[in-house]
């Protein structure tokens, strides 16, 4: 088991963890959590070797294997597919073996060398690479490409990838979740589930943190704290210590102000004089318990949105591509955006959702189509590398007061400071350069100057990458009462359930409404992930290219043409069953439409009206059941599409 007993970490002159103990044993997941900033990442460090102790030890089992993921991945020509495979230690030492013994043509060396792969079980190392690598979104055209062609947010998978693959007795993530999308993080979850070590996981995922860990150690204070359970389990646990704190402060309180109304009135009578004395000593001696502070600084809200026209935003036809001689990301598109409407946009890393969003907001200009904007709309937009955008020689003051009211004015200084004090600029921290700021602490003032703007509608594409737990949870409830419209892309799943009520799926070019719920839509992801492999490469990002085939043209496309009519003629009826369910989903929502405006007739509720309320309120709940049938037939049946045609497509 890994022991960390009474240790203590400085970074500077400032003490950052101390007294810290914690005991993980094995095959224990265990949460690491706390605010930015805490040493949740100094301590892992620490564990690893990387950081000193200023006191304390940290003892592990001999022999016990370390994995995580490394900081940066060497610039190498390796494809992908083997790099990851060697993240398995014994596999790569008996490649290099087998490798070694072949360059020689020693045979009995070889021999050696293959039993030795038997041994480990080397021949599954690959199938399990590929189906990791799968899962966190790479496609089957990705797996030769070699490591140093894959753009940042691809290697921070392939870095993790490749320690998942190791044997580890004990595995350190430190924010695993962040940069992958929805998909990959319903991958992960049950693959760590399953994983036979012990697991120390630094998060501010919720979600992922109830899935995953059965333990949470909480940095707070330089101290650290076990608590049993999930992050839903800690949160109990923890109000529950808080409110047992503020009766005890409470209590104390009282328990104070009777000795020093004693010590008052008795100090200057001879005959009160030593008990006088006596509780002053007990007074000195009392250590104090501490009032309950909030235990999240951070409360801001939107401004209520001065207009909210409708529709806000409508697309039509909108078509895109970066070079005129690829293949469009987006094609066809036609979407309108209401009034209050709450969208959760969702579909795998590279399927376009981002490249929507910069249309929609006219940083990337269509080649077809066009997206009309309402009078009066006002959007803010937080993009994934919104932090990028900041001033780093500004300060927090500097960046608002950029900015005007509405009216034109200027913003003054108290003003500025009043509005930054509610995002934790405070004090001098208002006048600090932005390029010496953590990433939550950028994030946190992009937010800010996005309230200040007074929008109606909010796009933003994974605003919580740099969020610890407590900011999180103060953008969740100002998002929670914005009356605008509000367009989310977040691997945060705890997020998308509190906050969307539709989402918008993103893929192959297409955007369509999902008809279902989150859960829904992972599960009909993990199945495809289970398909063939050829269907899985269809999802990806367009990268690579098909081999040409050795025929001539012409007989090509003759062949392809057949391929495709022959595929369409089988999947036809599975088509006309969908045609079916949309048409009965779109009769049910029409119906339901229709009974909810006459539902909001007041004269309905009235007394003598109470027959014809019971025969709404029972067709109601006809249609809803028709509904929900009808929606969970359309998913099975689309799962029925998609397995069916990548069957196809691979038997083709």
């Amino acid at each position: 088991m890994l022991q960390l007993t009474d240790v203590s970490l400085r970074v500077g002159p400032e003490p950052l963890i101390e007294n810290a103990s914690l005991t993980v044993h094995p095959g224990q997941k265990i949460g690491l959590i706390g605010a930015n900033g805490s040493g949740k990442s100094t301590l892992f460090k620490a564990i690893s070797g990387q950081h000193s102790l200023d006191a304390g030890e940290i003892t592990q089992p001999p022999g016990w294997q370390m994995g995580q993921v490394e900081q940066e991945l060497p610039p190498t020509d390796e494809p992908m597919l083997d790099f990851v495979m060697r993240g398995d230690a014994l596999y790569a030492e008996a490649s290099d073996q087998i490798a070694e013994a072949q360059s020689r043509s020693d045979d009995d060396a070889l021999a050696q060398a293959w039993d030795r792969m038997d041994q480990i079980d080397g021949y599954r190392v690959e199938p399990q690479a590929k189906q990791m690598l799968m899962g966190l979104g790479f496609t089957t055209d990705d797996l030769a490409r070699p490591v140093r062609n894959f753009s940042g947010g691809w290697q921070v998978r392939l870095k993790l990838a490749r320690a998942l693959m190791q044997r580890s007795d004990l595995l350190l993530l430190d924010e695993p979740t962040n940069h992958l999308d929805i998909e990959a993080v319903a991958w992960l979850i049950p693959w760590l589930q399953g994983f036979s070590g012990a697991l120390l996981v630094i998060s501010h995922d919720r979600h992922f943190l109830d899935e995953v860990v059965e333990g949470i150690a909480h940095l707070q204070n330089r101290r650290l704290y076990y608590y049993r359970g999930n992050f839903a389990a800690f949160e109990r646990q923890r109000h529950e210590q808080l409110m047992q704190q503020q009766a005890l402060h409470e209590k104390q309180k009282q328990q104070m102000q009777h000795l020093q109304g004693f010590i008052d009135r008795f100090r200057a009578q001879a005959t009160k004089a030593k008990q006088a004395q006596s509780r002053i000593k007990a007074l000195e001696r009392m250590e104090t318990v501490a009032a309950v502070q909030a235990s999240n600084p951070f409360r801001f809200e939107f401004f209520a949105p001065a207009q909210l026209p409708d529709p806000m935003l409508t697309v039509s036809e909108l078509r895109f591509a970066y070079q005129a001689s690829e293949p469009p990301i987006i094609d066809g598109v036609d979407l309108t955006l209401r009034a209050g409407d709450r969208i959760g946009l969702v579909g795998v890393n590279g399927s376009g959702k981002s490249t929507l969003l910069k249309c929609l907001v006219g940083d990337l200009i269509p080649q077809q189509g066009k997206v009309t904007e309402a009078r009066g709309l006002k959007t803010a937009y937080f993009a994934q590398h919104q932090l990028e955008a900041l001033q780093l020689d500004h300060t927090p003051m500097a960046h608002l007061q950029q900015l005007r009211h509405e009216d034109g004015s200027r913003v003054t200084d108290q003003e500025a400071r009043n509005f930054l004090g509610q995002f934790g600029f405070t004090g001098d921290k208002a006048l600090g350069r932005v390029k010496t700021f953590s990433g939550g602490e950028k994030a946190r003032l992009s937010l800010a100057l996005m309230v200040f703007q007074k929008p109606n509608l909010l796009i933003l594409d994974e605003p919580t990458n740099h969020l610890d737990m407590e900011t999180r949870d103060a953008l969740d409830m100002a998002l929670q009462a914005f009356s605008g419209a509000l367009i989310l892309v977040t691997h945060d799943q705890h997020l998308l359930s509190s906050l969307v009520d539709q989402f918008w799926w993103v893929h192959h070019g297409k955007v369509k409404p999902f008809h279902g719920g989150l859960d829904a839509y992972l599960q009909q992801r993990l199945q495809a992930l289970k398909a063939p492999a050829g269907s899985v490469s269809a999802e990806g990002k367009n990268e690579g290219k098909t081999k040409a085939p050795s025929q001539s043209r012409k007989a090509g496309r003759q062949q392809a043409a057949q391929k495709r009519q022959a595929i369409q003629k089988q999947l036809a009826p599975i088509k006309k069953r969908l045609s079916k369910l949309e048409a009965t989903l779109q009769q049910c929502e029409q119906a339901l439409e229709q009974l909810h405006q006459e539902m909001a007739d007041p004269e309905l509720y009235q007394a003598e009206n109470s027959a014809l309320l019971q025969t709404q309120l029972k067709k109601e709940a006809e249609w809803k059941s028709k509904q929900e049938k009808a929606e969970e037939d359309w998913l099975s049946e689309q799962d029925v599409f998609e397995q069916t045609k990548a069957e196809l497509e691979q038997a083709g």
